[in-house]
């Protein structure tokens, strides 16, 4: 009897750590097809460097927004409308705190010699971005943030 019961626990907890290193496993995935996404979509907008902040903005944040995408195979949490997100920053004056991603920010982002500008989506020569995803799994509503840069060179 103790044997068996043994063997239920032990299977029982394989069973839920196996369950946990997939959703882990979809999540990193996800975030690696994401980023490599955003950052061809970047390269092909470089060409013209006036226009490069504004084309990136206009496909993965239009008006300051956050953009959503989903993760197939990976639960919502409840109350949310989406498990993954897009944030492209084109505020010079945030710092990684408030993001919780090391970033590096407080950030010269258009190269005019200054970190104090509000807004750069017209002339950003670097843009940094937040992808987060946020589900409900084996053990709870787990979050993943990746923070990188886009290069408009």
């Amino acid at each position: 009897m103790i044997g068996s019961v043994s063997v239920l626990s032990a299977s029982t907890q394989m069973h839920s750590l196996r369950k946990h290193n997939r959703e882990r496993t979809l999540a990193q995935n996800a975030m690696r097809s994401m980023a490599e996404r955003i950052h061809a979509a970047s390269h092909g907008f470089s060409d013209d460097p006036n226009t490069w902040a504004s084309s990136v903005l206009a496909l993965y944040g239009p008006g300051g927004t956050q953009v959503s995408f989903a993760v197939e195979g990976l639960t919502l949490p409840q109350g949310a409308d989406f498990v993954g997100a897009i944030t492209v920053l084109t505020n010079e004056t945030l710092n990684d705190t408030g993001l919780n991603v090391e970033l590096g920010l407080p950030r010269d982002l258009n190269a005019d010699g200054d970190d104090d500008d509000v807004d750069v989506s017209g002339n950003a020569r670097i843009l940094p971005v937040v992808l987060t995803l946020r589900w409900s799994g084996e053990s709870g509503t787990l979050t993943m943030r990746h923070g990188f840069y886009l290069l408009g060179y």
